[in-house]
């Protein structure tokens, strides 16, 4: 028998922003809410992946990739806002869920609306640099079992372009957020990490045309089990087998 050198359940990070939170407005009063556990991505990647893994979730409403907050934000909320830098807490998030086999980053929606804006090139170097500090962080106890690190591009945001929500160039943000994918793909692949493209499994579909709906949840959930079952060793695929195939793509 081989032995491996790690134990089950394998242990996955999800580290977000809103759309990893939850986040959904009442449709009739439009006050913020949050979606049930086994609803939400991460919640069905844990169900479609089951008692082999175990799924954890770091996630804020409004977190950027490496800088704080605007004080001016509602979602601020009278905190700090360095609070919703990702980049500075990400160590400390890897070294308290540790040990981890896998960490999934999907930042980068709130890194569109600031002004003047940022390129999407400098977004994904940013999400890059999250997921280094959550590995790093994760190995300082235990660096016999160093995590792997997937980059999920959010899906673009919703509606046509034109109109939108009462944000600064809502119209230059839309179209930055379907330049975003490509330019995730880039940047993790130069710096050897793994990286999903949400928008292929899911649109936008919240009223607010930012946030996910229940069904755009469980189809991102879903395909990024597919995905998560190609990382890690020993997770049963839908046969009840493991997949053990050598990962091609980056």
């Amino acid at each position: 028998m081989v032995e491996v050198p790690w134990s089950l359940p394998q242990r996955v990070l999800a580290f977000g922003d809103s759309n990893t939170w939850g986040f959904v407005s009442d449709p009739d009063t439009g006050d913020p809410s949050r979606l049930p556990d086994t609803v939400r991505w991460p919640g069905i990647l844990q169900d479609v992946l089951g008692s082999g893994v175990q799924v954890l979730v770091d996630a804020i409403p409004g977190r950027r990739t490496d800088l704080d907050a605007d004080t001016d934000l509602p979602v601020v909320g009278g905190v700090a806002p360095s609070a919703l830098n990702g980049l500075q807490h990400a160590e400390a998030a890897g070294l308290s869920q540790s040990p981890l086999d896998l960490v999934i980053v999907m930042l980068g929606t709130n890194d569109l609306a600031i002004v003047p804006p940022r390129p999407p090139e400098a977004i994904a170097q940013a999400c890059v640099d999250v997921a280094e500090a959550l590995v790093r962080g994760a190995a300082a106890f235990t660096p016999g079992r160093v995590p792997q690190a997937l980059l999920v591009c959010p899906p673009p945001l919703g509606g046509g372009g034109v109109a939108g929500p009462d944000l600064p160039g809502w119209p230059a943000v839309w179209r930055a957020s379907r330049e975003l994918a490509p330019a995730v793909q880039r940047v993790a692949r130069a710096a050897g990490l793994h990286a999903f493209d949400a928008g292929s499994a899911t649109p936008t579909s919240g009223p607010d045309l930012v946030h996910l709906d229940v069904d755009d949840h469980r189809r991102l959930g879903s395909a990024l089990a597919e995905r998560v079952r190609r990382l890690l060793p020993h997770v049963p695929g839908p046969s009840g087998l493991s997949d053990l195939s050598e990962l091609s793509e980056r």
